[in-house]
């Protein structure tokens, strides 16, 4: 007989003959020895134990003596799970450990296909968020099933720009609107420090056209960064000027260049 510590047995003498008496010696059950015919015996610790039967007056005369052994498991348990998510579609590793036993992972909650089995699962690629679930197994022992999430995250876009245009020396501010999550400010194409997390961005004094570049994120997942202008267009001077006079009413021609 194969159980889980801290199940009870019943143990049952099925001679043909009725003996006159019964004496059982249970090793590590409690209790531990018994003279009933049918005695319920409980087992807490794992392990393998004889159990001994004595039948006296087996057949008016004989004393029987058989022995055969219980096997006791320790009741698993999940004692962790680590859940993992992506962006986008793909596979992720989804991790769980046990304090005895092994690690099996299904698609169900009850019932359900046997998809792996270890403390590690790879998944196969997926396109969207889906809940696996692990149970412990030691001997004839298992453990309740606890879900593990592997999570599909899209990454988000930035849907539309405006970039802005000024004369002279200035600040300008530019527009950005993402698809989902937060837009964030740069002044690189890559890598560099935010300089804002708003839609609206305002840029600082600038006295040049320079180009600013936007994300989109949504917690570990970030779009690539888009390109806004903020252009700065030199204000015109008057560099000369050429007056005229006449003699008397009439026309004249005035000079002047920029």
């Amino acid at each position: 007989t194969e159980i889980c510590a801290g199940q009870t047995v019943t143990f049952t003498d099925t001679s043909t003959n009725i003996p006159a008496g019964w004496t059982w010696t249970f090793e590590g059950g409690t209790p531990t020895t018994s003279t009933d015919q049918n005695p319920v015996i409980t087992y807490n610790t794992p392990g393998t134990y004889d159990v001994t039967l004595v039948a006296a007056n087996y057949n008016g005369t004989d004393t029987i003596v058989a022995t055969d052994h219980i096997t006791v498991y320790a009741y698993p348990l999940i004692t962790s799970t680590t859940p993992a998510s992506r962006c986008d579609s793909g596979i992720v590793t989804l991790q769980a450990t046990t304090n005895v036993g092994t690690v099996n992972w299904y698609d169900a909650s009850t019932g359900g296909n046997l998809v792996a089995t270890g403390t590690s699962f790879t998944t196969p690629s997926l396109t969207s968020t889906i809940t696996y679930y692990v149970e412990a197994l030691n001997g004839v022992c298992s453990s309740a099933r606890s879900a593990v999430v592997a999570t599909v995250n899209t990454t988000p876009t930035i849907t539309s720009t405006t970039p802005a245009t000024r004369c002279g020396t200035g600040s300008v501010i530019l527009q950005a609107t993402a698809s989902a999550g937060s837009t964030i400010w740069y002044s690189a194409p890559t890598g560099g420090t935010p300089l804002a997390t708003t839609n609206s961005f305002t840029t600082p004094s600038i006295s040049a056209t320079t180009t600013y570049y936007v994300e989109a994120s949504t917690g570990s997942c970030t779009s690539t960064r888009t390109a806004v202008i903020a252009t700065v267009n030199s204000v015109p001077t008057i560099t000369s000027t050429t007056p005229a006079s006449r003699c008397d009413s009439g026309s004249v021609t005035l000079q002047a260049t920029a």
